[in-house]
């Protein structure tokens, strides 16, 4: 089994299936919004906020990556930083959410990341855009999911919320070890919303049922309050880089 990191504005993800938290490399100790830029600040307000969640979420790590830092993972960081500038990457900001470990809600959610980068133009963002869901469309799940049984990996449908979006559902059935089998589906959605990239992770648990669109529902709830969130943010991102 891998463990995972995601970093939002390159696409470097092993997928932690048995963790119940999805982890982020926090280089920015940012706990708030004294002193940021109004460039953060715009960013902070488009992914979900603590309010959008159930009762019982709590926000987890959280960081603003630099093109540096989103280049570093890479087995090339000069060229792939070079390849951000030229898409006019100018910053990105990701969060993540998990139930609070004395929650016991009716949800089977194990975590959430949410991340949103900002570009010159809409043309870079969708290069971006496009980068990641090749990456993703390329990527051999199953061997990610070693281990997991019947996996299956399927493209949902999710138009009109965005100005491109591709939603991958990967989803199988990871063996118990002292009971039943838990049906384990991660919800990868990538979008762009005229200059701004957004990712949506959801990663859920369930051993009651073997319904893999059991949590559409509430991830496509989540999708429309990001995506408005972004939608609301956008007038007020600022034109320079520091803003």
């Amino acid at each position: 089994m891998k463990r995972g990191l995601w970093l939002a504005a390159g696409f470097a993800l092993a997928v932690v299936v048995a963790a119940a938290v999805i982890v982020v490399d926090p280089f920015s100790s940012s706990g708030g919004d004294g002193g940021e830029s109004s460039l953060q600040q715009t960013l902070r307000r488009m992914v979900l906020q603590p309010e959008d969640l159930p009762a019982g979420f709590v926000s987890g790590d959280e960081a603003f990556i630099t093109n540096d830092k989103a280049a570093e993972s890479g087995p090339d960081p000069e060229a792939r930083k070079a390849l951000l500038e030229t898409w006019g990457r100018r910053l990105g900001y990701e969060i993540t959410y998990q139930p609070a470990v004395a929650h016991g809600g009716d949800l089977p959610v194990q975590g959430a990341n949410v991340s949103a980068s900002l570009y010159k133009t809409a043309k870079g963002a969708g290069q971006s855009f496009a980068d990641a869901v090749k990456t993703a469309e390329g990527t051999d799940w199953a061997a990610n999911y070693a281990g997991i049984k019947e996996f299956q990996q399927e493209k949902i449908e999710a138009e009109g919320v965005a100005d491109e979006i591709v939603w991958l559902r990967l989803s199988g059935l990871q063996p118990g070890t002292s009971g039943a089998d838990a049906l384990l589906t991660d919800d990868l959605i990538f979008f762009r919303i005229d200059t701004e990239r957004g990712f949506l992770r959801v990663l859920a648990s369930a051993t009651e049922t073997r319904d893999r669109a059991h949590l559409h529902s509430t991830v496509e709830s989540w999708l429309k309050t990001l995506t408005r969130n972004v939608k609301d943010a956008l007038p007020d991102a600022p034109a320079g880089d520091g803003g």
